[in-house]
């Protein structure tokens, strides 16, 4: 197994890679579970914000709202161990850093409902403009975490 080091809040806009406002294409070689059929997408950082977009390229009404989980939950892990096959996915070389974000599902009615999923994050080589949705198996983080609390 190789262990990939996930970023802190922020780091996204490190080395020239990613910056804020610039939108870059991010390959899912796999899709994203439930969006399979989906490959490509855009991803576009909101500017002095821990928010995202990520859109599906051909069809720009299909996307998601992804947030950098540190911002808002310390306790979120840093590093995970990447298995073999997400290494590959991510076309990811040895101890280079990924970027961890999650997606949010806003409230339909009332925007206190809003959640996000902490226990798949996804995962992007802004080298490589690849990424992986994984699967944290630890129950202290769910897939349906309030962001607010009231």
């Amino acid at each position: 197994m190789q262990e990939g080091t996930i970023m802190q809040e922020g780091s996204v806009i490190q080395e020239g890679a990613f910056v804020q406002g610039e939108t870059l294409v991010i390959d899912f070689p796999k899709g994203i579970p439930g969006f399979e059929e989906y490959s490509q997408f855009s991803m576009r950082l909101e500017e002095d914000s821990p928010l995202a977009h990520l859109t599906v390229e051909d069809d720009e009404d299909c996307g998601f709202l992804l947030l950098q989980p540190q911002a808002l939950f310390e306790e979120y892990v840093t590093t995970l161990e990447l298995d073999d096959d997400a290494a590959i996915l991510l076309d990811c070389n040895e101890g280079e850093d990924v970027d961890m974000w999650v997606i949010v599902t806003l409230g339909q009615d009332d925007m206190r409902d809003s959640t996000a999923n902490l226990r798949a994050p996804l995962l992007i080589n802004r080298r490589a403009q690849k990424g992986v949705q994984m699967i944290i198996d630890n129950d202290a983080f769910s897939s349906n975490q309030p962001l607010f609390m009231y």
